[in-house]
């Protein structure tokens, strides 16, 4: 349970009931005030009375062992200090939404644990105000101290600068949105939610090669700096897990769109990799690539992020047979879906957001491992998989940097939505 127990004092009307008790308890057994005249007894044979055997003694039931209580500190960014009340904006009121969203996610997910567990838990809230200095005196706090699990801070800065604390502290905290690379932050005791970037270009690699099977692997840069962040990754996934697999990258700027049918393949299916998300760079280059699916086999793959890119054509990207990879995915026709969005109407009267969702798997997930293993429950982590309504988490044990979740799917464009195939 997620409780603040009070001890109840007897109120007048208890001590009323109590003794109004005892004098009608008392009255049932005084003896009546008139005489009566005693005859005497017949005499009746005696009997021998029997020995009385007594009933064997019932075992006592031992008393539950009740649990220590956990305590969970959430470090969520409200900046309820840069919010006037009086003269606000919705605007600026949103600022706190997305840990508005997530404390309520977890806490529901937390609760529905506390239900039918058996352990005791305390969750404390701290704004971090996405600011370093606010961070320190929360690393002074006693309450951090004596946390069993911090969830957060959010941002990477902020989690750089609390791993530092949590180090020191040995206590686990969990990175909760950032896709950072663990290694940023030196942390054992860091539990990291999302998938980094490296991670989905290796996903990338394994689904092509075991799934697709292509003849030919090209890579195409729009020039953009971003982009080798997923193409580096890339790239070492091609070397290490498809070695031997043909390989080109070309610059669109060098060659131009028109050009791209030269590193083509003519027979055999041709997977394009794209790591960019410039807007005007992927509408031109998908209106060239249907072009060329008239004549050529094609697959795209394109970068985690096209997730969210509003701008898309889904109708075009399923012509063109196109994948991305992805750290979650909700599925809002199942009944695990279902309840959540009904309960989360019931308990807040909005529509829950994808950080509602979000933690809720998490404050669900960590709850059920505390509830079952207590509070050495990091040591069973990476024993305890988890198929969530947002998340599935699979968590690989890095003796320097931390955890990390190995679990990564990968999405198709497929009648109009993105569709889950690995």
């Amino acid at each position: 349970m997620i409780s603040v127990l009070n001890r109840q004092q007897l109120l007048s009307g208890n001590n009323f009931f109590y003794i109004t008790l005892v004098f009608l308890v008392l009255g049932a057994c005084s003896s009546k005030t008139n005489p009566t005249i005693q005859k005497p007894a017949p005499t009746t044979p005696q009997v021998a009375a029997k020995p009385k055997v007594e009933d064997p003694k019932k075992p006592i039931p031992a008393k539950p062992v009740e649990q220590p209580e956990i305590v969970i500190s959430l470090i969520l960014p409200f900046e309820l200090n840069t919010i006037n009340y009086k003269t606000a904006t919705l605007k600026e009121i949103n600022k706190a939404e997305i840990a508005i969203d997530f404390y309520q996610g977890f806490k529901m997910g937390l609760d529905s644990v506390a239900k039918t567990g058996n352990t005791k838990f305390k969750l404390q809230v701290f704004d971090s105000k996405d600011d370093p200095t606010q961070l320190v005196n929360l690393a002074a706090k006693a309450e951090i101290k004596n946390s069993d699990l911090i969830v957060g801070p959010v941002y990477p800065n902020g989690i750089k600068s609390f791993s530092v604390y949590s180090k020191a502290m040995k206590k686990p905290m969990v990175s909760p949105l950032a896709a950072s690379d663990q290694d940023l932050f030196n942390n054992p005791y860091l539990i990291s939610i999302n998938n980094s970037v490296d991670q989905h270009a290796y996903k990338a690699v394994s689904f092509m090669k075991s799934q697709l099977k292509p003849k030919k692997v090209i890579l195409i840069r729009s020039g953009q700096a971003d982009e080798y962040k997923y193409a580096v990754p890339f790239k070492k996934g091609i070397d290490s897990l498809a070695k031997g697999l043909p390989f080109s990258e070309i610059g669109i700027k060098a060659v131009g769109y028109e050009n791209v049918y030269k590193s083509l393949n003519p027979t055999g299916l041709n997977v394009i990799i794209v790591p960019g998300t410039e807007r005007i760079f992927l509408l031109t280059l998908f209106k060239e690539l249907e072009k060329l699916s008239n004549n050529f086999q094609i697959a795209v793959i394109g970068h985690p992020g096209w997730e969210k890119a509003q701008y898309l054509d889904f109708n075009l990207l399923e012509k063109l047979n196109t994948y991305t990879t992805s750290s979650y995915k909700i599925d809002y026709k199942s009944s695990k879906s279902l309840d959540f969005i009904r309960n989360y109407r019931s308990a807040f009267s909005l529509e829950p957001s994808e950080y509602a969702f979000k933690a809720f798997d998490m404050g669900y997930y960590f709850g059920k491992l505390m509830n079952d293993k207590g509070k050495g429950f990091l040591t069973e982590i990476t024993k305890q998989p988890f198929d969530g309504i947002h998340n599935d988490f699979n968590f690989v044990k890095d003796a320097k940097f931390g955890y990390y979740n190995a679990s990564l799917m990968v999405l198709k464009y497929e009648q109009g939505q993105l569709k889950k195939v690995n």
